[in-house]
Formats: C-alpha cells, sequence, structure tokens
C-alpha cells in the first residue's frame, strides 16, 4: 500500500514533508521491530498466530492512514504497519525453514516469492482500478479480502508439521553413541557479531535499499505532480503490476538455478538499479514507467529470493538464523526508511525529480564493492560458472 499511499497523499496536496515523514515512519518501526521480531520467531512455538496477528495489525494501519488527515495520526498509523510487516516477514521466515528444513529451502523461498508476487498483482490491479473507480479508501476493500485469504492460509498449515528447531537453524548433534541426534546450542549474540560476512551484507541490503524504496513512489509522485490529469493512482496499480509480473519467473528462475550461484544474482539486482534510475530521471513519459518498472522486478524478484538464502548461508548452524535475517533486514530498514526522506529532500518544493533520481541511483553503486568483501569475507568469492566449467574439463 505504500506506493499507493504517496500517489494519494500526493494527490491531496498534503505537505511533502509530511509524506516523507510518514513513509519515514513505517521503514523507522519496521528498523526498531524487525530483530525483536527475529529473536521472538526463534523463540517461540505460535509462529502461525504471530502471523495472523501482523496480518490483521497491518490491515488496521493501512485503514487508518486513507481515512486521516492528522499528521499525528498518519505517521502513527504506519509505524503500526511498519512493525507489523516486520514481524510478518519474520513469521514467514520461520515458518518457510520449519517446514522446509535446510535442503528444500532454496525452491520453498522461490515459491513463496513467486506467490507472493502474485498476489501483489492481484492486490494492485484490483486496488488501482477500485482507487480509479471509487475513490483511494475503497482499496481497503481489497486489502481486507486480501488479508482474509491470508488468514485462511495460516489456518491451514498443521503445526505438527513445522520443525521448530529447524526453524532457526539449529544443526543436530548426537547426545552420545548409540542416541538420537539433539538440536545443538544456539549461538549467543556475541558470536553472531562476529560473522563479518553477514554484516557486509547487511550493509549491501541497506545501501542497496536506500535506492530502491523510494523510486516507485518518487515515479509516481513526479506523475501526480506534473500530470494530475493522467489518473496517477490508476498508473501506481499498473506500475506495481508490471514489476510483479515480471518477479514471479525471477523468483522461480532464482531458486531453481543451477548454474549461477546465489550471489550472481545479488550482483544483478546491484547492477540493475543504477541503469533504472537513469531510465527514471531520462524518460518523464507515463509510459516510460513500464521499463523503468521491469527492471526492478527484475533486481527485486532476485534479490527477494537471494537474501534469506544468503542469509542462511553466511549463519548455518547458528541457531538464529531467524535473528539474523531480523538483524539483515534491519539494515535494509533503515536504507529504505531513509529512502523516502532522502528523495523528497532533493525534490523539495521546486520539483528537482530528476536529481532525487540521479541521488537514488548513486546509491547502489555504493553497494557493490561492500558486497565483492562480503563475498571474500564468507571465502565464497566463486569464478563464473563458465569459468568453473572450463576448468575442471582441463583437470
Amino acid at each position: 500500500m505504500g506506493p499507493f499511499l504517496a500517489t494519494y497523499l500526493q494527490s491531496q496536496r498534503v505537505d511533502q514533508a509530511l509524506i516523507g515523514a510518514t513513509l519515514t515512519a513505517g521503514g523507522l518501526a519496521a528498523v526498531v521491530m524487525t530483530p525483536l521480531a527475529g529473536a521472538w520467531v526463534d523463540r517461540s512455538a505460535a509462529k502461525r498466530l504471530l502471523l495472523g496477528v501482523a496480518v490483521v495489525l497491518v490491515l488496521l494501519g493501512s485503514a487508518f492512514a486513507f481515512t486521516t488527515r492528522s499528521p499525528a495520526l498518519l505517521i502513527a498509523s504506519q509505524a503500526v504497519a511498519g512493525a507489523a510487516g516486520a514481524l510478518l516477514a519474520a513469521a514467514l521466515a520461520g515458518l518457510t525453514l520449519g517446514l522446509a528444513r535446510q535442503e528444500g529451502l532454496r525452491s520453498q523461498t522461490g515459491r513463496n516469492e513467486a506467490w507472493s508476487h502474485a498476489g501483489n498483482i492481484v492486490s494492485a490491479l484490483g486496488a488501482g482500478v477500485v482507487a480509479h473507480l471509487f475513490g483511494a479508501p475503497w482499496m481497503m476493500a481489497v486489502m481486507l479480502a486480501m488479508s482474509v485469504g491470508a488468514l485462511l492460509c495460516v489456518a491451514a498449515i498443521r503445526a505438527g508439521d513445522i520443525d521448530h528447531a529447524a526453524a532457526r537453524g539449529v544443526d543436530a548433534a548426537p547426545r552420545s553413541e548409540g542416541q538420537p541426534m539433539s538440536p545443538a546450542a544456539p549461538e549467543g549474540f556475541g558470536d553472531l557479531l562476529r560473522h563479518k560476512a553477514l554484516w557486509l551484507f547487511a550493509l549491501t541490503c541497506a545501501l542497496f535499499h536506500l535506492g530502491n524504496a523510494a523510486m516507485l513512489p518518487l515515479l509516481n509522485q513526479r506523475l501526480a505532480a506534473t500530470q494530475p490529469d493522467a489518473a496517477p493512482l490508476l498508473w501506481t496499480g499498473v506500475a506495481i503490476v508490471v514489476a510483479q509480473l515480471t518477479m514471479v519467473p525471477v523468483a522461480l528462475w532464482v531458486s531453481r538455478s543451477r548454474r549461477w550461484d546465489l550471489s550472481a544474482f545479488i550482483y544483478l539486482a546491484i547492477l540493475i538499479l543504477p541503469v533504472r534510475g537513469l531510465l527514471a530521471w531520462a524518460f518523464p513519459s507515463v509510459w516510460a514507467n513500464l521499463p523503468v518498472q521491469v527492471l526492478d522486478g527484475i533486481a527485486a524478484g532476485a534479490l527477494g529470493v537471494a537474501t534469506p538464502l544468503m542469509v542462511e548461508r553466511y549463519v548455518r548452524g547458528s541457531g538464529r538464523y531467524n535473528l539474523a535475517l531480523g538483524l539483515v533486514l534491519t539494515c535494509q530498514g533503515v536504507g529504505a526508511a531513509l529512502s523516502a526522506g532522502v528523495a523528497n529532500g532533493v525534490v523539495g518544493r521546486e520539483g528537482h525529480f530528476g536529481l532525487a533520481f540521479a541521488v537514488l541511483a548513486g546509491c547502489a553503486l555504493l553497494a557493490l564493492p561492500i558486497f565483492v568483501m562480503a563475498q571474500r569475507a564468507a571465502g565464497r568469492l566463486e569464478a563464473p560458472a563458465p569459468l568453473r566449467a572450463r576448468s575442471r574439463v582441463a583437470a
């Protein structure tokens, strides 16, 4: 709902600074909640309940945002939605690992992402059409339907199918000769701090999302500011659908690829973002949003699948998977939360949208050398697949 909310507030002539503060509040609340949610999910056996509560809170927070003009309530609504979204992500990650285990995580994560993007397509189309025909507040009817569907799916998961030890990334360790395997003790938080590759990867994600998070809202804010008769709310829905349609096959590609290492998809996502920013700056036309969103779909689709898998790789056996993922998502959230403020600050009263796109694109370039260092720290900086194949033939 974030892109719709930014476009709606812009169309209502809400102060630019308040738009930035409202979007930033949700991101900052998610930042604070994310590591707490990860630690909570690591310890909790009620992951389905946590997921259901998060769905309801996201719905309520979004409903308030579209029905009030009070600055305090606008900011509070997004803070609630942001915190609930962090809990939602943590509970989903824990459930995925608990159901699929380490050996099935890559495949299941790809399926999750593909179905998530498909759901976004349906809801974005519905929300865009409903907002165009009946007004923005009616988008909540679409979101309510999606929430009910999500709760029914959560209820259908059998509690006995969830391995809560596997869900936090605990390796099994033998008790003694002839005894069954038992979960190894999880690492302490201090041990987690020594995972250098994890923290470098977290910084990579932060820089990527600093450049990425505000780009779609900014595209549609520019449309609302410069072409108010072009149905900006409807075009917001179209832009989201284009990106999500692209993400579905990309998510499946990442999860099923055996030729490319996960790191290759991270490099791809990072390198796409500057190109996307350049196109957004150079072509202000409504139709130019489409190729920009295709590139967004490739980058975000690849990163969405690869991020939890890279975290699992970096901290495998630690027993702190959800906490580690929460810490990475916290850094990612810091970048995303600052993105709207930075972008709207550059735009200012003079409407420097082009300069804002250039600034966002430049942030992604900073992520590239950081990820190289993360790979080296993990000892996983591999040659490209074709080169490895030639090396094996030569051997």
